[in-house]
């Protein structure tokens, strides 16, 4: 049986270790439930609340549940399978405040790091900063560059150089 406590990162491998979770028709009403419970009776860190935004943040499509699936760490009784999957989890912590359990944070934040270390990502990062985000301003230049280009030509027919 494995529980939240066992949510490691093994950065050398790039492995994320997760609790393996049934899915099944009731599933969120179940942990919608333990949540409310936990965030009323529990005094310490909302570990359950925690685990349902981590799983928020990693499960966002079909695709996310189908990855867990073969990777053992969902079990899906729907009846349609990974469609219905993705809801449980994207559904959790809407209405629940955020908690904090240094453990996992303390996981979350080493994936994090990973990933931002990652070439691709400072890559996709850099063009959307620099280069994406300032497209009005190449459009204005690019305008006016044509424009001048446009009346060098005209100026050019109009008087031949030799």
């Amino acid at each position: 049986m494995s529980s939240a406590s066992t949510i490691a990162f093994n950065r050398k491998t790039a492995t994320l270790y997760l609790p393996a979770v049934t899915l099944d028709g009731n599933t969120e009403v179940v942990l919608q439930n333990l949540i409310a419970f936990e965030s009323s009776a529990a005094s310490g860190p909302l570990v359950l609340t925690r685990y349902t935004e981590l799983m928020n943040g990693i499960v966002d499509t079909d695709d996310d549940v189908a990855l867990l699936r073969k990777r053992g760490i969902v079990l899906n009784h729907m009846k349609k399978r990974d469609s219905e999957g993705a809801n449980p989890c994207n559904g959790m912590s809407r209405s629940v405040q955020h908690s904090k359990v240094p453990t996992m944070d303390k996981v979350i934040e080493d994936v994090n790091r990973y990933y931002d270390g990652r070439w691709r990502v400072k890559t996709k990062r850099f063009m959307h900063k620099y280069v994406l985000s300032s497209w009005k301003i190449l459009t204005f230049l690019a305008a006016i560059s044509i424009l001048l280009l446009t009346t060098l030509q005209v100026f050019s027919s109009i008087y031949t150089c030799f």
